[in-house]
């Protein structure tokens, strides 16, 4: 009898810590999924907070079997960061060295990262508008090849990457200083004046070609126009608001930080730019962003981009219709994705070759918002915890054979004890 109850005691433990720990990931607040275009409960400048996929209506099975696909297939993604309804869902590093605290290079998703920064100097009225020439702002320098189209040059064509500017990154190996224009800037003696040399090729909002030194050039605006370094500005109006914990941004010839491609941070952190996209520039009551910038920057440019449809380009982010996304693309896989329609904020790091698969887009498509289709599982619960329940019930049955082995004994040692 006293080993029957213990066995019914152990069960019942076992299933008490089960239901603990279904419903929630960690030791984190669970909340019910926020509305559509709701205010937020709260903000994660001090930190993100943790629920489960089920809790915000996805399908958790679905986002394992993404990540046993990626085991399955070796591909190169290093980490993922899905948000939704503002809280981390899903979290996953893959690689041994990428952790949670780790600060990846973010390669062209540092472009994103320039283009809101001109979007805070208009906000902060440091900018009076997008029109504003870019000459304008470099007094300073004796411009080689002028021509009257590169003082029609804007801070707009800048962003759209439609500067006018004789520059090929993308047609070469990113090696040759003399073939490559971007490696001849990284190898010049002053980064900024090498853009502005350059001679013309189109008229200044014309034509679209890939310019990491517009990137550059947006960056050095930036530090003309706030009396501060752009890492400074950086800190002072975007980091430290969110809550980004800064790791390291690159300098370039010149003394000009890299705003093209040399910003380190971690996945987490660029989940917070999408996250402030998504919210409209807006961020724990403070417009941090005009919320007009933040719909041209992510609605496509009427002029065709080098990758063709279904991709677009606004300003400093990329457009996929089909998947009803905005993004932000570095090379070798770095992404931060944006669904409006889905509160929805993933972020990507990767090690993709260049001239290998990046599966991303369709790790979205097919895993991420398949698992929005679907819904939550049937079961109501976590694939993780599961395990962990199995596990209760599996070292349960290899300890109750002991527990009743050990009453038995007792019990008969009691019984057969000579009374003294």
């Amino acid at each position: 009898m006293v080993a029957l109850l213990l066995i019914i005691l152990f069960l019942c433990t076992t299933m008490s810590s089960f239901s603990t720990v279904s419903g929630q990931s960690g030791t984190d607040e669970v909340v019910p999924p926020s509305q559509k275009n709701a205010p937020r409960d709260y903000w994660p400048t001090e930190g993100w907070r943790s629920s489960t996929p089920q809790e915000h209506g996805m399908n958790n099975e679905t986002l394992y079997d993404m990540v046993r696909l990626i085991d399955a297939q070796d591909y190169p993604v290093l980490s993922i960061v899905i948000v939704k309804d503002g809280y981390i869902v899903f979290e996953q590093y893959l690689s041994e060295y990428l952790t949670a605290q780790y600060h990846h290079l973010l390669h062209s998703v540092t472009k994103s990262f320039a283009g809101t920064l001109i979007g805070i100097a208009l906000q902060q009225g440091l900018l009076s508008g997008v029109n504003e020439t870019v000459l304008s702002f470099f007094p300073e320098y004796e411009i080689a090849n002028p021509d009257p189209r590169k003082d029609r040059m804007t801070i707009e064509d800048l962003l759209t990457m439609t500067p006018g500017l004789d520059w090929d990154e993308w047609s070469t190996p990113y090696v040759d200083p003399d073939t490559n224009t971007l490696m001849g800037m990284m190898y010049s003696s002053d980064a900024v004046k090498f853009v502005l040399d350059r001679p013309m090729a189109s008229e200044p909002g014309t034509t679209w070609t890939y310019c990491g030194g517009a990137s550059v050039l947006l960056g050095a605006i930036i530090q003309q126009v706030s009396n501060s370094s752009t890492l400074e500005f950086a800190h002072e109006y975007l980091f430290d608001p969110l809550g980004i914990d800064y790791g390291t941004w690159y300098l370039l010839p010149g003394g000009w930080y890299n705003t093209q491609g040399g910003l380190k941070l971690t996945t987490l952190d660029t989940a917070r730019l999408g996250f402030l996209y998504l919210n409209n520039g807006t961020w724990d009551g403070t417009q941090i962003l005009p919320a007009d910038f933040i719909a041209r920057a992510t609605s496509p440019i009427d002029i065709q981009n080098a990758l063709g449809e279904p991709f677009g380009y606004g300003w400093h982010w990329w457009i996929r219709s089909d998947l009803g996304v905005y993004f932000a693309y570095g090379r070798y896989g770095q992404k931060i994705m944006v669904s409006p329609e889905h509160d929805l904020v993933v972020a990507f790091n990767a090690m993709v070759p260049d001239d290998g698969y990046d599966p991303e887009f369709d790790l979205f498509r097919d895993y991420i918002l398949k698992s929005i289709e679907e819904g939550p599982d049937e079961s109501g619960t976590d694939s993780i915890p599961n395990q962990v329940y199995i596990t209760w019930l599996i070292v349960g049955a290899a300890i109750i054979p002991v527990i009743v082995a050990v009453i038995y004994v007792s019990v008969a040692r009691f019984q057969h004890r000579k009374p003294r």
